[in-house]
């Protein structure tokens, strides 16, 4: 088996951009990393995207079509607090299982403007099921 190496990272600063749309913040994550690595978007093979608030959004697609990318596969990951770590793993286990050379992993999340808090706000899950998310038991 062969080594997995992590070619390129960045952020943008955390914060609230309620100017910005998530396909956007996650572009920005996406190109900065790419540019850290010294590649581009054309050099990549798969994406992954952890998402979680807009897990039903296919977010993954919409940061590559704001990139100008299609064409490769896109994976979209949500799994709670773990979302980006969860692509972030999906991603290396592409390459290590020789599915893949290069891919891209981002993390991306738009958080709202009042408390914290699930969006669905725990409605509809019995209370012995909730975990303190408000979004998923």
């Amino acid at each position: 088996m062969s080594d997995v190496y992590v070619l390129g990272v960045d952020m943008i600063k955390f914060g609230r951009f309620p100017e910005r749309t998530v396909p956007d913040l996650g572009a920005e994550a996406a190109l900065l990393a790419l540019d850290d690595a010294g590649l581009n978007i054309g050099n990549m093979e798969a994406f992954y995207c952890g998402n979680l608030g807009q897990a039903n959004a296919m977010v993954g697609q919409r940061i590559l079509q704001e990139i100008g990318q299609t064409g490769i596969p896109v994976v979209n990951c949500s799994n709670a607090c773990a979302t980006g770590a969860t692509a972030f793993r999906e991603a290396w286990t592409s390459i290590k299982a020789g599915l893949y050379d290069v891919v891209l992993a981002v993390g991306v999340e738009q958080m709202g403007t009042g408390l914290l808090g699930g969006a669905g706000g725990g409605a509809g899950i019995p209370k012995e099921g909730l975990l303190g998310s408000g979004t998923m038991p």
